[in-house]
């Protein structure tokens, strides 16, 4: 009976270690976009494209099938979203939690002083599991190659709205308007991007 506990507890994280990553953006056929390689930077690619974690896929404007992975691409977009990749941030992958060494492709949602990213991942708890979201917010200081695991839906790196607001106060130092909405706690997960739009365009919050 033991045995088969524990069977059925490893099939289970196996099956959370095979999860599909997606960032869900576009129907089946893929979504209107564009992409830049690193060794052909002079072209921009166009086409119906589909945006995992790990992979670019769709057609090209000839109909011809596109399959690319972030080290290849230098420049993304779908629809109006922003792409980049990033590495060596910290993910949850079914029960346990790891650091992602391999580049992904995570979203860009405002960029400047600070750049702030968003990588989105689907996963399944075990072979019949339900499937569930995880969400990471992540932030990089311009010219610098580390990416900070900032804030996570779930795990070790959710945070209260104090909490967060700690953990935002470096990067606004010389801003004392936004230092005040920190100081009220007035800065939770939803206003990540405005926040760091004001920081990084020096407008009013």
């Amino acid at each position: 009976m033991r045995f088969l506990l524990l069977s059925a507890f490893f099939a289970g994280a196996s099956g959370a270690a095979q999860a599909q990553v997606s960032l869900r953006l576009g129907g089946p056929e893929g979504a209107p976009g564009s992409y830049v390689l690193l060794n052909d930077p002079q072209v921009r690619h166009t086409g119906l494209l589909k945006v995992s974690a790990k992979q670019l896929s769709g057609k090209d404007s000839d109909g011809q099938k596109i399959v690319r992975h972030p080290g290849e691409i230098a420049s993304l977009r779908v629809r109006q979203q922003r792409y980049t990749t990033a590495q060596g941030f910290t993910v949850r992958n079914g029960l346990f939690e790891h650091v992602e060494n391999d580049k992904v492709f995570v979203e860009l949602l405002d960029s400047g002083r600070v750049s702030l990213l968003r990588y989105t991942s689907r996963l399944r708890t075990g072979q019949l599991g339900s499937a569930s979201d995880f969400t990471a917010y992540l932030v990089r200081q311009s010219g610098q190659p580390m990416v900070i695991t900032l804030y996570t839906d779930t795990g070790s790196y959710l945070k209260n709205n104090k909490e967060l607001s700690a953990e935002l106060r470096p990067y606004a130092l010389n801003r004392p308007d936004l230092l005040k909405l920190l100081d009220a706690n007035q800065v939770g997960p939803t206003q990540l991007t405005r926040f760091f739009h004001a920081l990084n365009t020096n407008s009013d919050f």
